[in-house]
Formats: C-alpha cells, structure tokens, sequence
C-alpha cells in the first residue's frame, strides 16, 4: 500500500510540474509573436490532457484497492470449487460415482496433540470429524494407492455443502508445484488468481482474512527419496506450515502423504504442528466384494472373482484389489464394452490366472490393461481412434522424463524440475538433457542471418546496391543482439512464466474467432489503403493486394486467438497456441508491414515487394520471439526433436493428446498442470514398459 501511495504522489507531483511548466510556456508564448497558434487554447490544452492523465491514472488505482465483499468473493470461489472438484471425483472414480467407503484410524503420536481426534471413521464421517478438531488441522497417510486424494476430494465437496457464509472455501493445491522456499499465503493467492481467475486483491484478501482453507496434496512427492530427512524439501514445507498462524492458534490445513515418508519425517522430529493424523486402512475383502457388486453390471461375469475374494481374503487377488485405485481399474479394465456391439471385450475371471500370485503380479496385470482398453473406448475425433502402442509410446515418454527428474533432482536455469508436473512450455529439456543451450542456439543463429539479409534488402531499397561491408556489420549486429535476447531470455527462464487455467468457460469456437478476427483485419487494411490512395500516393494495385493479403492473414490469425492468459485458455494445452501466435505471427506481421510501406515507398515493384515483406516479417518475428514468447518457441523446438524415429517420441499435436488423455481418464488436471491418474501408473510406464529401439 506504501508503494502505491509513493507512485500516486509522485505521478502527483509530476502533473504539478508539468502545469506550471505549461503556465510558464503561455507567458512566454503571449511575449512572442506565435502565428496561427492560439497560445491560450494550446496551453488550456495541454493542461487538460496532463490532468486528465492523472485522473485515470487515480482512478485506475482506486478501482484497483478498492474494498473487497470477503463473503461475495468466497461464495463465487465456492461455485468455482464445486464445479472443479466434482470433475476430479469423477476423473479419479474412472467416470463413475460409485466408490469405496474407506476406513480410517487416528494415529495418536506424544509429540503433539489433537483435540478432538476420534479413534477412527468412514469415507462418510470424514467431514464431521474434521469439523469436531481444534484446531482443524488434519493430516491425511496411507499406502500408495490407498485413497488419500480420493478422501481430501470428498471431504471438500462434503465441506462446501455445508458451508456457511463466512466459512472457508477449501481449496486444493498440488505440493508438487511449489517453489522450495514456500510462502504459503503468497502461493494460495497467486493460486486462486491463475486457477479461478480472482482479482488480485480479492485473492489477497479472503487468504489474508482466513477464508481459504488449503488442502495440500502429495507432500511425498517434494523429494527424490521416500525418506527424507531434516534438511529435506518436504521438512522445509512442513516447518512453513507451522508458521500458518490464524491469530494465536494454528490455521486450518488438511495435508495429505504416504505413511512411509510422514513417519521419516516424524523420526527427524518434524510435523505437522496441532494437526490429527489419520491412515486409511486396506479394503477388506468383504467391502471389495461389495464395491463390485454395485460398480458392475452383470454379477454373473465375476462370480469367480467374488468367490475368490470371499473364500482367501488374505490371497494375492484379495491384497492386490485391496485399495480404491485397483478395484476401479478392475472395473475400468473390465467393464469395457465395443461401442458397436455393447459386448464385454474382457474377462475377469483372467484375474485368477496362475501367474498372478502376488499382489504386485495383479497391478501389473491391470495397468498393463488400462491404456489398451482407454485406446479403444475413447474416441480422439469424429469415431477416429488413436493407436494404443503410440498411446503407450508417448505417455511413456513423458512417464521416464518425469522419473529422470525424481531420480536426479536436476535443475536447470535455477529451477528444479517436476518430477510428477507436465506443463508443455517447461518440457523442453526432455529432448536435449546435455546440450539445451546449444539447442536454443540454433534459432539465434537462423535469425541473425535472415536478418542481416533482411536489413541490406532494406537499405538497398533507398538508393543503389551497397557495398559489402553494410552487410557484414548488419551480420555481427544482429548476432549480438540474437545473442543478447537468447541469452536474457535463458538466464531470466522463470517457472512461472506462462501461467495456464483450469477453469472451464464457455467461449467462441476458433472457426467463429478467426471470422470476426479476418473481419476486423480486412477493415483495418482497407482503412490504410484508402488513407494512402486518397493521399496521392502511386501505388500499384498488386501492390495494393499483396498488402491486404499480408495484413488479412497476419491480423486475422492474431485476432483469432485470446490472449495467452485469458480465461479462454481452459486447460493446461490451450495457451500454448496462443503463445505461438502472438510470438510469432504478431511480430512477423508487424515487421511484414514496416517493409511494406518502405517498398511502396521507394517505388518497387510487386516481387521486390514480396520477397521483402516475408524477410521482413521472418526476421521480426525471430527476433522478437524470445523476448515476446520464447515459451512458444521452446515448445515447437521439444516437438522438432521428439519424432516418431527418435528413442523420446512425441505426437506433433502434444496439447491435443494430452486433452485426450484427461477426457479418457489417464491423466489429471492439478491446478496449472497434467499429472498422470495415479502415480503408480506412472512408476509402471517409467519402469515397466519395454525400451524403444
């Protein structure tokens, strides 16, 4: 807030000079003979202007700190919650609403006290317990796979139907894309202002006035190691959340971990301060049993498999379908019909083959399954189906890019890379791990020889051909500043630098955005023509056509697009387009324009003026990329290395693919990024799946 009174002041202050300033020039003008300018009217003028200036510029900064309603805001970002969450239960349910009802035990710890902490409860009473805590304070353990994302969902649906007014909106965050020096209030606002499209200082307020309650998932996956120890970045996050105060107490949090890593850090002496721990148990047999009996359609295909789980509760089937993510394969894998016939493609009871005798030999089994019978379920685009080896192919690729990371904490510009987070404008090291400098290098160079060629095609145009050394230093010129950009644009990489939106909206179809944007280029273009013919100038009608065509294509392409940030960019693919547009297009058609006019100018005739015009545009473009977009260009340079021929394949259309992905089930949406379903199906793909040759 000092700060902006400091900027209002002086900008203040500055308006004050500049109309004494004007005063001074009106006495000197009334002194002076002044022609045709009324020196009165001018100075009156100006001054206008100047204030008229600051008045925007107040008012501006008033609407921006004005009062925020907490409880407008928190029952909008309620609506928003709802919406999001309900489409992550169903993701995480394999499309269905039918789930297990997990048990749960308090697990007492002497370090700290939980008052109000219960013996235990269901999925059901997950909610009434959180409610009966002081402070409400929870933290969610279990095995791999045993629900704990699945427990945290339900219980923030469960939260806000009985919220009230001036409750908090709990709001889930992925501990996975956090910076290592964690400021939770800080991250929590820039989180609803990216993810649900808040006002600034609407989100600054409700975290500020407690109306946020953070649900914080996957602190297990902040570290290499599945014990960590003091110094680790999950011990670093759990000593920050001790400092969330909400006045004397402990603020409200729910954190969910694997109970191998929570009890490593317990033994380092770090915790979660106030906080009541509960782990989820394994599913019995009997409620397996009775999950399938109401997941399922025809009970008579898994007589076998109900039998079995009935009859050896302690057998590999009953402990490998002992947790909530394999039972819903199970029926996921199992359940699938052919879209034509409406007949089961599979048998279950091949989950009482000999070979799977142990618990681990039957989530091979189901994972080995799930991409096959996702492939042929989901269709990607009018009834056409992708390929389930190149389905197996590309998620594999991007499953061992991630493993790489856990494995080797590796950073690069300073950032640590994810190792659960797939966000296409931060894959760029997975083509070239050893050389990426010299990778975005290449461009550079490219850029700085088309625009040299560019700039003595330019400078040839006034007058007769020039001698060599123009062009030499318009080559070195050019490579300083390719490398300048570059070289900013690498040492200032930060991980936030394209931020993406989860939140659905409805919007035009591209089809209709690229009519309106072609409609607007084209008036624009036939206003600048007519300004030019009307002004006496000779320009030819080929002329004439190739700048229409330059301005309609470019202009309507730019116009077509939103923004990068705009809401319009729903999911964590959609922005990327726009990044290569607008890096890419927009420059190329500004510089195309500059020259244009410099041809028309000089009298060129209509080759001239097109081969002029693309080099223009192409080096414009290069060279305004890495400073405009240079997210867009990394991207298109990840899918030039990461062929169908190459050992890291990729599909060209990435961002579709992985839109797929999340309509079918494989892959989540986490706040700004993709995240594989579970992260057992990604340890499979990383470890599992045969190398290319």
């Amino acid at each position: 807030m000092g700060s902006a009174r400091g900027r209002t002041f002086g900008f203040g202050t500055a308006t004050l000079v500049a109309c004494f300033g004007t005063a001074a020039m009106l006495m000197r003008a009334l002194g002076s003979s002044t022609g045709d300018i009324d020196p009165i009217g001018a100075a009156v003028g100006i001054t206008s202007l100047v204030v008229s200036v600051w008045g925007a510029f107040v008012t501006w900064r008033s609407a921006r700190w004005q009062e925020t309603d907490l409880t407008d805001a928190s029952a909008r970002l309620a609506s928003q919650v709802v919406a999001v969450e309900r489409e992550a239960r169903r993701q995480l349910l394999g499309g269905h609403d039918r789930t297990v009802d997990l048990r749960f035990v308090f697990r007492a710890s002497a370090a700290h006290a939980a008052e109000g902490a219960e013996v235990g409860g269901s999925l059901a009473e997950v909610a009434d317990y959180f409610q009966r805590l002081r402070p409400r304070r929870m933290v969610v353990t279990g095995a791999p796979g045993a629900g704990k994302t699945v427990l945290a969902v339900q219980l923030m649906l469960h939260l806000l139907e009985q919220r009230s007014s001036d409750a908090p909106v709990p709001v889930r965050l992925s501990l996975a894309s956090s910076k290592p020096d964690l400021n939770l209030e800080t991250w929590m606002a820039r989180h609803l202002e990216d993810v649900y499209h808040l006002p600034r200082q609407a989100a600054i307020a409700l975290v500020t006035a407690r109306r946020v309650l953070p649900v914080l998932d996957g602190l297990d996956e902040l570290d290499t190691t599945p014990c960590p120890g003091y110094g680790s970045r999950s011990a670093q996050a759990l000593r920050s959340l001790n400092a969330y105060q909400q006045g004397v107490q402990k603020a409200e949090l729910i954190l969910t971990c694997r109970s191998e890593t929570y009890d490593a850090l317990e033994d380092t002496r770090v915790w979660a301060h106030d906080a009541a721990r509960i782990e989820i148990q394994p599913i019995a047999s009997s409620e397996a049993r009775r999950f399938l009996n109401s997941r399922v359609d025809d009970l008579a295909r898994w007589g076998g498999v109900l039998e079995s789980l009935g009859s050896d509760p302690t057998g590999p089937l009953a402990l490998g379908l002992a947790t909530p993510w394999r039972l819903t394969l199970a029926a996921t894998v199992y359940e699938q019909r052919d879209p034509a016939t409406g007949t089961h493609t599979r048998d279950p009871r091949q989950l009482l083959a000999r070979h799977l005798d142990d618990a681990e030999a039957v989530g091979t089994h189901l994972l080995g399954l799930f991409i096959p019978a996702t492939a042929e379920l989901f269709p990607r685009h009018r009834g056409s189906y992708f390929r389930s080896q190149d389905v197996q192919d590309w998620l594999t690729t991007l499953a061992r890019y991630l493993e790489h990371n856990a494995a080797t904490g590796r950073t690069f510009a300073g950032h640590r890379l994810s190792a659960t987070d797939i966000v296409l404008p931060r894959l760029w090291p997975l083509a070239d791990t050893r050389y990426p400098r010299l990778m975005l290098a290449v461009p550079a160079v490219a850029m700085s020889l088309t625009g040299a060629v560019s700039l003595l095609a330019l400078l040839s145009t006034q007058g007769p051909l020039l001698p060599p050394w123009p062009f030499l230093a318009a080559l070195a010129i050019m490579g300083l500043l390719g490398a300048g950009f570059w070289s900013v644009t690498w040492s200032g990489l930060e991980i936030d630098d394209l931020q993406y939106h989860q939140r659905r909206t409805r919007s035009r179809s591209f089809t209709r955005r690229l009519a309106s944007g072609l409609g607007t280029s084209s008036l624009l273009t036939a206003l600048l023509v007519t300004l030019v013919v009307t002004q006496g100038s000779s320009v030819s009608p080929a002329t004439t056509a190739v700048a229409f065509t330059v301005a309609f294509c470019g202009l309507g392409l730019v116009f077509s697009v939103p923004l990068p940030n705009a809401p319009e960019n729903s999911h964590p693919s959609m922005g990327i387009r726009s990044h290569l547009i607008w890096g890419l297009v927009a420059p190329a058609t500004l510089f195309s324009e500059l020259m244009l006019a410099a041809a028309t100018s000089s009298g060129k005739g209509v080759a001239t003026t097109l081969v002029l015009t693309s080099a223009g545009g192409l080096s414009g473009g290069l060279l305004l990329t890495p400073v405009v977009a240079p997210t867009g260009l990394w991207y298109l340079s990840l899918l030039l290395r990461t062929r169908r021929w190459t050992r890291q394949p990729l599909p060209w259309r990435l961002g579709h693919f992985l839109r797929w992905c999340y309509r079918s089930g494989l892959i989540r949406v986490a706040g700004t990024a993709y995240q594989f379903r579970h992260r057992e199906l990604q340890d499979h793909l990383a470890r599992h799946a045969p190398p290319r040759t």
